[in-house]
């Protein structure tokens, strides 16, 4: 019996809800939009869509290995617009700004900005629109390698011979590899005193003897064998190269000093008699003549000094 009682008391209750929503329905209806609407306005006056701006580092994207790209490095302003709420979630670590060159040859060109920006905002503006890129070919050319004894070897020994690879490839940008005027190696030698063999790092030079570092230098060092002999020391006398003025002859030649220790191997040494100042032509309006001359030193020759002061009497010729 209760549950009879029970069941009459649902249905009844059912019966009550349903005649209330069958009563009035228009008016329901239109209450129920006026409500969706004041959600929406709601909705819209708490969280707008604004316009915030970023300062966003600009990147290359797709350079090729066959050219270089060369841009002054800036940021472009970029402005977008989103729902309030969008703004708290991000920041312009997740924007990205870049200009694509991989249609670009050699040239210059004033590539557009893109912009990546999170899904749900709008790019409204970017300055600059577009960034100048000057892009270079990659070249590669063939340069002689000059290797440069640094400090010198144990006393009475001499270096009589380098062997290493002579031809080195240099590798970078057209207007880069242009400024290279040569390759070069320093060998320390400073105390040796027999052959031996080092790994030579090798740089490219300027015309200013800076080290260009944006050319690449193939192979970047070279094994190197150095030859060092014994050495044998001579003093040989200074012979003076002096042309005298039409008419005139000179006399008294005086050199100081007057000899010269030279050192160098065996059979260099042993054939030279003498050096020689390199030659001075006199004026013809001067009577003494006196001068600093530097001397004529063969290759591969030490020398105890490199000029001699030379002093001279110029007078007229005699018939």
């Amino acid at each position: 019996m209760k549950i009879e009682h029970l069941k009459k008391g649902i249905f009844s209750t059912l019966e009550q809800v349903k005649n209330a929503l069958s009563r009035n329905k228009l008016k329901k209806i239109i209450a129920l939009i006026m409500s969706i609407t004041l959600w929406f306005y709601v909705m819209g006056a708490q969280n707008p869509t604004i316009e915030d701006s970023y300062r966003v580092k600009v990147h290359l994207r797709n350079n090729s290995y066959d050219y270089k790209a060369f841009y002054e490095e800036q940021e472009a302003k970029v402005t977008l617009s989103a729902p309030r709420s969008y703004f708290i979630d991000y920041t312009e670590k997740d924007i990205r700004a870049f200009a694509d060159i991989s249609s670009y040859s050699e040239g210059e060109y004033d590539v557009p900005i893109e912009v990546n920006h999170p899904k749900g905002f709008e790019l409204t503006r970017i300055s600059p629109e577009t960034i100048h890129v000057k892009i270079e070919p990659i070249v590669e050319r063939q340069m002689d390698l000059q290797l440069i004894p640094s400090g010198s070897p144990s006393p009475h020994t001499i270096i009589t011979g380098i062997q290493a690879p002579q031809n080195i490839t240099i590798i970078g940008p057209k207007n880069i590899i242009d400024t290279v005027k040569k390759v070069v190696g320093y060998i320390g030698v400073v105390g040796e005193s027999e052959d031996f063999e080092l790994n030579v790092p090798l740089s490219a030079i300027d015309e200013n003897g800076r080290e260009v570092a944006s050319a690449r230098v193939a192979p970047s060092s070279v094994n190197v064998l150095v030859q060092i002999e014994k050495s044998v020391i001579k003093s040989v006398p200074i012979v003076a190269n002096l042309t005298p003025p039409d008419g005139k002859e000179i006399s008294n030649v005086k050199i100081e000093p007057s000899t010269v220790e030279i050192e160098g191997i065996a059979d260099v040494v042993n054939s030279i008699d003498s050096l020689n100042t390199i030659d001075a032509a006199i004026s013809k309006d001067v009577k003494a003549y006196k001068e600093k001359l530097k001397l004529v030193i063969p290759e591969g020759l030490k020398v105890s000094v490199e000029e001699v002061l030379v002093t001279a009497e110029i007078k007229a010729a005699q018939q």
